[in-house]
């Protein structure tokens, strides 16, 4: 698996340095350009806020697009940390051009379905007295953009499209915003934040198959995750 997690880091450690290094160099010259000389203390007190923020912007835009454009080591990774686990994924495993696609595909539908979600968050940060709950609801849509971001891989290889995995997640709503806000924290710690593609694809297979998933078949002996019902076909869902 080595080879496989080696290109999500490089990935994410190129986005990252170039997002910090365009962030400081960008706040610095905005700080010159609106404090006077007279102001030049304030610089000091303004820099840990802003470092507060740059933390957040990479948790959530840099591991998200890092995720994006790694995804076609993603879907690997997940189905052979599946595997090591003794569960075989309902779908065969995927070329890697079959992974571009899928990436591609996917990451449309994703931008369309995050965009849709910020609007109430935009809202409520806009709104003077609510804007005090405005940390927080960013902090869950962030929470809940990894928690989709990641947990889509395993559900992937499982067979399910991207409006099952939206339904699958929606079901199990609470887990997934508890991992998805795991992974916002470590994301916000740097150096570790290098390493959060590749250990949250483990991460979210893991939690998929011990703790989320409830339509696995006891039946099989090697643990084989059964395809969710489709909703339009009326079956009933399982235990």
């Amino acid at each position: 698996m080595r080879g496989l997690v080696a290109w999500p880091i490089l990935i994410n450690v190129v986005l990252v340095a170039g997002l910090v290094t365009v962030a400081a160099f960008g706040f610095d010259a905005q700080l010159e350009r609106w404090l006077p000389a007279s102001w030049g203390w304030l610089a000091w007190l303004l820099w840990p806020l802003f470092a507060v923020a740059v933390l957040f912007l990479i948790a959530v835009t840099a591991v998200g697009v890092a995720a994006i454009l790694a995804s076609p080591f993603a879907g690997p990774i997940a189905y052979r940390k599946a595997r090591q686990m003794g569960r075989t994924p309902g779908q065969p495993a995927r070329s890697f051009a079959g992974e571009c696609a899928h990436g591609l595909t996917t990451a449309v539908r994703k931008l369309g379905y995050y965009a849709l979600l910020l609007i109430p968050v935009l809202i409520v940060s806009l709104i003077p007295g609510l804007n005090l709950f405005a940390p927080l609801a960013w902090f869950i849509f962030g929470s809940w953009v990894l928690a989709v971001e990641f947990l889509e891989v395993p559900l992937a290889n499982d067979g399910q499209r991207f409006a099952e995995v939206r339904r699958s997640l929606a079901a199990h709503r609470m887990g997934a915003l508890a991992f998805g806000s795991g992974a916002v924290v470590l994301a916000m710690v740097p150096v570790v934040n290098l390493f959060i593609v590749p250990a949250a694809v483990i991460g979210a297979t893991e939690v998929w198959a011990r703790h989320l998933q409830r339509d696995v078949d006891p039946g099989t002996r090697d643990g084989r995750i059964r395809r969710p019902p489709d909703a339009a076909s009326g079956a009933g869902s399982g235990p």
